[in-house]
């Protein structure tokens, strides 16, 4: 059993990670017609790895000393527990990145993605979503490209904490904002903007 799902491929020499879920309580196997509760959006999987090889099927995650996975889905349980809604029975939040090649080094990740042909994207990307959390870090030349085409994400809420305002944003951030990443970020700063998403249905 387990929390964390993904698929892992590999394409010229790489490993890249896609159909990354977050599932609030533990799980035999995913099933296709899970509810997706929401979704996040990084840079790029750092250095969480299959627990199989890359078969290009949902696996459990090995961490690996990855902070990201277990912090989110710490924080939308707080927020869960907040509203005394109870959580979802199979609910899952959705990972998206930038880019989707494994390297927890990002000027490594960078370098290397700029190397791969045709560098696979999730097909999730071009679902539809409750919610989508951007946590995505400062601006970037090298990353800001990458950023553009989620601005025709679907989603009823965006939002993101901004890093330099000290504020919660109910909107899709920009390129140039500073959309903070969950690492030092305060619990207490996002768990009741979740929690009124969640409150509200």
């Amino acid at each position: 059993m387990s929390h964390f799902w993904a698929k892992f491929l590999s394409v010229d020499g790489e490993t890249f990670r896609i159909d990354t879920r977050i599932y609030l309580k533990d799980i035999n196997a995913p099933k296709k017609d899970d509810p997706c509760i929401g979704a996040i959006v990084g840079k790029n999987p750092g250095s969480a790895k299959p627990s199989a090889s890359s078969s290009g099927e949902l696996q459990p995650i090995e961490l690996d000393g990855d902070k990201l996975l277990p912090t989110v889905r710490n924080i939308i349980t707080k927020a869960y527990l907040a509203t005394h809604v109870p959580l979802p029975e199979r609910g899952y939040v959705q990972v998206l990145n930038l880019f989707y090649l494994c390297n927890q080094t990002l000027s490594e990740a960078i370098a290397s993605i700029g190397k791969v042909a045709e560098p696979p994207r999730c097909k999730s990307e071009f679902g539809a979503f409750p919610w989508v959390w951007y946590v995505w870090g400062d601006e970037s030349g090298d990353l800001n490209p990458y950023k553009e085409r989620f601005s025709q994400i679907c989603a009823n809420h965006h939002f993101y904490f901004d890093n330099r305002a000290k504020e919660i944003k109910d909107r899709l951030p920009n390129c140039h904002e500073f959309a903070k990443h969950t690492q030092g970020l305060k619990h207490e700063y996002v768990i009741p903007h979740i929690a009124q998403i969640i409150a509200n249905g």
